[in-house]
């Protein structure tokens, strides 16, 4: 998902926006993302990049969460990182899609911190 124009190219009504703007992004593969929705009381808008060599979820966070974010597994996009979305309506593959929809707004950092902690907890133990 995250990409630039010429990544765009085949991809049908995708659109690029900028991450730092009214948001921030954290993606994490999408077996563990997975796993700390479960945990996560109210999850904000997630996207989903179903590549089949690096499947991904792009957990949408408060602007600024980018730029203090040290996680293992885990990638942050703020100021000046491009990530293309999918159309509004997209729920589905191919291609990606909105696991929740945009207007469930953010997901809280430290919230979705303490999910992914345990998650990886949970992953490595059991």
């Amino acid at each position: 998902m995250i990409s630039n124009a010429a990544g765009l190219a085949g991809a049908p009504e995708m659109r690029l926006a900028f991450a730092g703007s009214d948001w921030d992004v954290i993606n994490v593969s999408r077996f563990l993302g997975l796993r700390a929705i479960e945990n996560i009381g109210n999850p904000g808008a997630i996207t989903v990049d179903p590549r089949p060599a690096a499947p991904s979820l792009l957990f949408f966070v408060p602007v600024g969460t980018a730029a203090d974010w040290r996680m293992p597994q885990t990638v942050a996009f703020g100021r000046t990182m491009t990530v293309a979305l999918p159309p509004d309506h997209k729920e589905a593959p191919p291609g990606p899609y909105w696991l929740i929809q945009r207007n469930h707004g953010l997901t809280q950092a430290a919230e979705l911190r303490r999910a992914l902690a345990a998650a990886a907890g949970a992953c490595v133990i059991g």
